[in-house]
């Protein structure tokens, strides 16, 4: 595996500097050595001019591995040039039961849409890919070529979504602030979304703004009364200022979700600081039974046991 993946990775190095011999060279005598045929013909079509060629190549592939998701997408592409519309769609179908989550699959399956005139359909999926990725100024662009070719409005509910996903993005790249704006944004539009709420809580929590944070939890509670991750995270709010309704957050969320490790070891954190030891160990023990491996629950337990018991 070590060896196909540096061959693979000598293969895209030579396609990026648009060295194609030495790619040719790398498929022929490595990849081809090592057995690996759906790479092989994968790649073999990547550097093949003729697009019935690449068809056949990439169709190769497919049958060597049936799930590969790259090679779907690429035929999808190759049929698209061909002409070839409704085969198109068929590959990015596959491909999207591959991957529900393939933002460039959709992307493509709504361009190929949009070629055959279907414009509400290409504006579904554009929608979707944008969703998936609200940054893939591919999709946003064929939007907006697609715009400026039909008069079209955009679905009930996409901008909405739309500044939700882009708010998620912002958080997993750090960016807490443009995020709040990006979920006050898509609360424009639905006032009463419990996991727009929760979003910005945690943007809130992350730049630790605690009494915001608990209170878009709170709103999120109210909106939702089985999020669990709101009480466990609105837990961790107060687990030091007000360790009791903490521990009832914890207690919550554990009873919506049974196998909450993180949520037992919380409990067995309060009930230890508040001296019930006995129930401290009775909550790690469930932590134990649920896994085995539980390194911290046992740790926790050890303490408690040679130190307050």
């Amino acid at each position: 595996m070590k060896e196909k993946n540096k061959v693979i990775k000598k293969i895209i190095n030579s396609l990026n500097a648009n060295d194609l011999d030495y790619a040719r060279k790398l498929i022929e005598r490595d990849l081809k050595r090592l057995n690996c045929d759906d790479e092989y013909y994968f790649y073999s079509a990547l550097i093949t001019s003729d697009m019935k060629e690449k068809k056949a190549l990439y169709t190769k592939a497919i049958e060597a591995n049936n799930s590969f998701l790259d090679a779907y997408i690429n035929r999808g592409l190759v049929n698209n040039e061909l002409g070839n519309y409704e085969e198109s769609i068929e590959d990015y179908n596959r491909a999207i039961d591959i991957d529900k989550k393939c933002a460039l699959a959709f992307n493509n399956r709504g361009y190929t849409k949009y070629k055959q005139g279907d414009f509400q359909g290409a504006l579904a999926d554009y929608n979707k890919a944008i969703i998936l990725n609200p940054k893939f100024q591919m999709a946003i662009d064929n939007k907006a070529l697609l715009f400026s070719k039909a008069c079209m409005k955009d679905d009930e509910d996409f901008s909405e979504k739309f500044y939700l996903s882009l708010g998620i993005s912002e958080i997993n790249e750090g960016n807490f602030v443009e995020a709040i704006r990006d979920f006050d944004e898509s609360l424009k539009y639905n006032k009463n979304s419990a996991l727009t709420y929760f979003y910005k809580a945690i943007a809130f929590q992350s730049i630790s703004k605690d009494k915001e944070a608990y209170d878009n939890y709170t709103k999120a509670i109210q909106l939702n009364k089985n999020m669990t991750d709101a009480y466990f995270n609105r837990g961790q709010l107060t687990i030091k200022t007000n360790p009791k309704e903490a521990l009832d957050d914890f207690v919550t969320a554990v009873a919506l979700d049974p196998k909450f490790i993180d949520a037992y070891y919380s409990i067995a954190i309060v009930q230890k600081n508040l001296g019930h030891y006995e129930d401290a160990l009775k909550n790690l023990d469930k932590i134990i039974a649920i896994e085995p491996q539980a390194i911290n629950a046992k740790a926790l337990k050890k303490l408690i046991q040679s130190k307050y018991l």
